[in-house]
């Protein structure tokens, strides 16, 4: 036997510790008792001790000792590996959003990439790319935080359990366990010993009465109980009474059935018995060892003031079992009216006057005997015969006499007695016949009595308010992929500026703080961007989707016109002190903006547009970059190469 096998009455949970991978048979019978695998500490576990649990694993061990560690120090080591799992998966995450960012970092969560029609099969596999990464980046986020609230939590439950409160509830549950096991224990006994009472004869009778009492079943086979029709050849499951009202079996076969079966019931008793009386005697040592309960060091008196979680409140009545405190009653205008003594966290000593005030509000009315319209008339003997259940006394408070009590009965046992009531139900006054008649005395006016006032009653300490945690890339990550993911809108003739042409372009403008800029064919924003914080811009785009995206790109300053810039006007526009514009290439259109973008000029002002280097815009174009003080500037061959096009590209300056 390598194996060890420990218990701890910490939690109540019994470790096999295996010396080597089990076999097949073993496995099947450690997992069918309810022992589960924890891999990390290689160990099985039950977090609930049974006698089957604790044979098995003495059988597989020899014995079981005392588990080493105790509950806090089991909870911080697996704190500790639940926060090894966190900082995995948190560099994990971190890990993934490097590569979206590294593909995507020019690209605004929530905005759509915008490409022209000429490199969108090779956007949508980089927005796919940046999909899948931003996905796996916010799954191993998710993941870390959930192992870190492990973590806290385990640490947490730990510490929780072993509060003196805590303690003292769970030594409640098993004393009442105890309780439910010596009463299952006693009723076994008893029905043992009137089925083997040597001084009574077992008859039929007396077999079907004691079975009658108890029930218990079992299974009948032919080959063990042989009978013939009309008797039932029913084989299955069926009460021993069942059995023998139906001549399957004698009494004396009945009471060798059921007499191993109240033996082992007892059996079973004791060993939970034992098992709960240990795990008090450890429980109760340990409460001892931490200082005991609070309430402990109070003299609890009615009319004595107890604080609790949710406040003050004032002690109506102490409840006791077997000569021990176990809760206080309060007055309470709303909850709680019963307060556990493991909850009381202070005590205040009730004021001589306090007492006598409790002593009057609680005071019992005087008990009443009289005959009035529709009442019952019974008897003392009738009246003691009712069910407990069905009979009661219940307060009066009538005008002009005091306040009093009287006997009543449920509604149909008054009826018979001569009671007239139109419900059903509810309760019917009682006129005691052959007992002395008492009416109450005349109320006499006196002051009202009320109980001592509480020093904050229900007043509960304020919790504070939730506040939203600080929001991380990852909670924008996942607002984005929520909202739709990656999303690549085409837009024709649409070449984003490579950002170090755009680079370029600002460089040639010379934007000041106080210039008014324009950006006619605005696109994806590259260029706004390259020109960052101008006091005011105003960019002008055809595309809704680009328009819908210039609104999320970070620019500040910029107003955004959705229309078609060649039906725009200085009139609607206004003019501006640069113009700096990208616009379309194809048949000639980059001719036509140009030109129609001199006219937003200011005096002094100057425009820098990029163009196709064709013949026709070199045709136009040089001459009038000439004529201002202007320049044209070949760009390199494949300068457009990241749009998806290898159009040869020129710079041009115009100034007016």
């Amino acid at each position: 036997m390598d194996h060890t096998a420990t218990y701890s009455p910490d939690d109540n949970s019994l470790r096999l510790y295996p010396a080597y991978r089990l076999d097949k048979e073993d496995y099947n019978r450690v997992k069918a008792a309810g022992f589960k695998w924890a891999p990390k500490q290689e160990l099985f576990v039950a977090h609930m001790w049974t006698p089957h649990r604790e044979d098995l694993l003495i059988e597989m061990c020899g014995e079981i000792g005392d588990e080493d560690t105790g509950l806090v120090e089991r909870a911080e080591e697996r704190a500790d590996r639940f926060s090894d799992y966190s900082s995995n998966r948190a560099a994990d995450a971190e890990s993934a959003r490097k590569q979206v960012s590294a593909i995507a970092d020019n690209i605004p969560l929530g905005q759509p990439i915008l490409v022209g029609h000429h490199s969108e099969k090779h956007a949508r596999k980089h927005a796919e790319k940046i999909e899948n990464g931003m996905r796996k980046a916010v799954k191993m986020w998710e993941t870390s935080k959930y192992w870190k609230s492990r973590a806290a939590g385990a640490l947490r439950h730990a510490k929780y359990k072993e509060r003196p409160d805590v303690r003292a509830r769970r030594i409640k549950k098993i004393e009442a366990d105890k309780r439910a096991s010596e009463r299952t224990k006693n009723n076994a006994e008893k029905y043992l010993a009137a089925w083997t009472d040597p001084d009574k004869e077992l008859t039929l009778d007396r077999a079907l009465a004691l079975s009658d009492i108890s029930y218990s079943s079992f299974k009948f086979p032919l080959a063990e109980y042989p009978r013939e029709p009309p008797v039932s050849q029913y084989e299955g499951d069926m009460g021993l009474w069942s059995a023998l009202d139906g001549k399957i079996i004698t009494p004396e076969q009945a009471r060798d059935l059921i007499v191993p079966a109240y033996r082992n019931t007892i059996n079973f008793c004791d060993r939970w018995l034992s098992h709960y009386e240990n795990r008090l005697i450890y429980e109760r040592a340990m409460l001892e060892e931490q200082g005991g309960l609070k309430a402990d060091a109070f003299d609890f008196q009615i009319g004595g003031q107890v604080k609790h979680r949710w406040g003050w409140n004032v002690i109506k009545k102490i409840n006791r079992k077997d000569g021990v405190i176990t809760s206080l009653s309060l007055f309470s205008k709303s909850y709680p009216t019963k307060v556990n003594v493991e909850e009381v966290q202070d005590y205040t000593p009730p004021a001589e006057a306090d007492i006598e005030k409790v002593k009057a509000v609680t005071k019992l009315p005087p008990m009443c005997n009289y005959e009035t319209e529709k009442c019952a008339v019974m008897t003392q003997a009738e009246f003691k015969a009712v069910y407990q259940d069905h009979k009661s006394s219940a307060v009066v408070n009538q005008p002009g006499v005091e306040r009093h009590r009287i006997r009543v009965v449920d509604g149909f046992i008054g009826r018979k007695h001569g009671a007239v009531t139109e419900k059903q139900w509810g309760w019917v006054k009682v006129f005691i016949s052959d007992a002395k008649v008492k009416h109450p005395a005349a109320e006499i006016l006196k002051p009202a009595v009320e109980i001592p006032a509480a020093k904050m009653e229900n007043a509960r300490k304020p919790t504070g308010h939730y506040s939203e945690p600080e929001k991380t890339i990852f909670d924008d990550m996942k607002d984005a992929l929520r909202n739709g993911g990656v999303r690549v809108v085409s837009a024709p003739q649409l070449f984003p500026t490579p950002l170090e042409i755009a680079k370029k372009m600002v460089e040639a403008a010379d934007i000041r703080g106080e210039h008014r800029v324009l950006e006619p064919s605005a696109g994806t924003g590259n260029l706004l961007k390259a020109i960052g914080s101008a006091p005011e811009k105003v960019a002008v785009e055809i595309n809704h989707a680009a328009v819908e995206a210039l609104a999320r790109c970070g620019v500040s300053g910029l107003h955004i016109v959705h229309d078609d810039f060649l039906k725009c006007t200085p009139e609607t526009l206004g003019r501006f002190d640069r113009v700096i514009m990208n616009p379309p290439f194809a048949n000639g259109e980059d001719i036509k903006h140009i030109l129609h973008a001199l006219q937003f000029l200011f005096n002094n002002s100057r425009l820098i547009a990029l163009c196709a280097n064709g013949p026709r815009q070199r045709e136009k174009l040089i001459p009038l970059a000439e004529e201002s003080g202007g320049y044209w500037l070949d760009l390199p061959t494949g300068s457009f190469a990241s749009a998806g096009t290898n159009v040869n590209v020129a710079m041009l300056v115009i100034e007016n």
